[in-house]
């Protein structure tokens, strides 16, 4: 199957999963409601400060929950007054003397370092699937983090093969990054479940934001080891890790990000990311940092927008192929990745 194929007209992404539904911060005391996996969700949390999720549609008459309210812990459907508890049994409907035995759809959520996961699959399954992936330095108090996310009309498998090629920034990224040195293709290994790449660069000229952050002039000639891992359907990881030649024994300065990609439905998905590092920690350091990561992050977007419209919207994308190189190796092989999960769910 062709990349028009699979972003247009056949479901690539697998129900079987934890997915990111929110960052924790969006979730509150108020109904937050969000289209996931072609499901319609509705957040909140608890009084007991746990995240609760249902299907945002009440099942009198498919209104949506979110546009209800709260009280306490149980969702009142602003259509009707049709009452539900936090597991989504109905307990209370004003116009009957009792509350019928129907209920809204559950689902399972965990909250995960900054990320709210949710599970939309077989309910008898969701013990067999593989956790959320957790990232330790999200935990880590040396490193100084930040947040973001959008809305990205483009199939969620083209950030993923994004970030899994960095020889795009040359390109894609000329201008904002300023980093040329990514022309090779890198070391790509797996497991058959996992994927990750490796690019060392000895020696070689810092781009002036590396620098910048590393407090030496541009063009300083430092180490630095690029390595990228697909975690699940749902999380991949970027590390950047600096090493200064004259001062071999130091501990490297570390830079990581995580890109947590969910779909909305196949032609349109949410981004939630987190960028951290254990240097040049200072808000306005950092600050400086997010707003370069945000133009970055944007610079993609208009990219993987543009090829989503064109294959959507022409006639020949069921008979236009694709030409791969080796750059694009460990995109290939999230695809085959992502392709067995789909297979388990058969």
């Amino acid at each position: 199957m062709n990349v028009a194929e699979s972003i247009t007209e056949t479901r690539n992404y697998p129900y079987n999963c934890w997915w990111v539904a929110a960052f924790g911060s969006e979730v509150g005391r108020s109904l937050l409601g969000r289209w996931l996996l072609d499901t319609p969700v509705v957040l909140f949390r608890r009084e007991d400060g746990k995240v609760a999720a249902l299907e945002d549609r009440c099942p009198h008459r498919q209104a949506p929950l979110s546009l209800g309210r709260l009280h306490g812990d149980t969702v009142e459907c602003g259509y009707h007054g049709f009452c539900f508890d936090s597991t989504g049994s109905c307990v209370r409907v004003p116009s009957a003397d009792a509350a019928p035995t129907f209920s809204a759809r559950h689902y399972p959520v965990k909250e995960v370092g900054p990320f709210v996961w949710i599970y939309l699959g077989d309910p008898s399954m969701v013990d067999s699937v593989p956790p959320p992936p957790e990232l330790n330095w999200l935990s880590d108090s040396s490193f100084a983090t930040r947040s973001g996310g959008m809305e990205i009309a483009a199939n969620y498998m083209l950030l993923k093969e994004n970030v899994l090629d960095l020889t795009h920034f040359g390109y894609v990224h000329a201008s904002t990054f300023q980093i040329e040195d990514w022309t090779n293709p890198p070391e790509v290994s797996g497991d058959g479940e996992t994927v990750g790449y490796c690019q060392r660069f000895l020696n070689k000229p810092l781009a002036p934001g590396y620098a910048m952050s590393l407090g030496v002039p541009p063009g300083t000639p430092w180490h630095r080891e690029h390595r990228g891992s697909f975690l699940s359907p749902a999380l991949q990881e970027g590390c950047v890790d600096f090493q200064d030649p004259s001062n071999p024994e130091r501990a490297p300065s570390c830079f990581r990000v995580a890109h947590a990609t969910t779909p909305i439905d196949q032609t349109h998905m949410l981004y939630f990311w987190v960028v951290g590092r254990d240097f040049a920690t200072a808000p306005e350091a950092m600050e400086h940092l997010v707003g370069a990561i945000r133009k970055g992050f944007d610079e993609d977007r208009v990219v993987l927008e543009a090829i989503q419209a064109q294959a959507s919207r022409s006639p020949r994308r069921v008979s236009a192929g694709e030409r791969s190189v080796k750059a694009d190796a460990a995109g290939i092989q999230a695809r085959r990745i992502v392709a067995r999960w789909m297979d388990r769910e058969a």
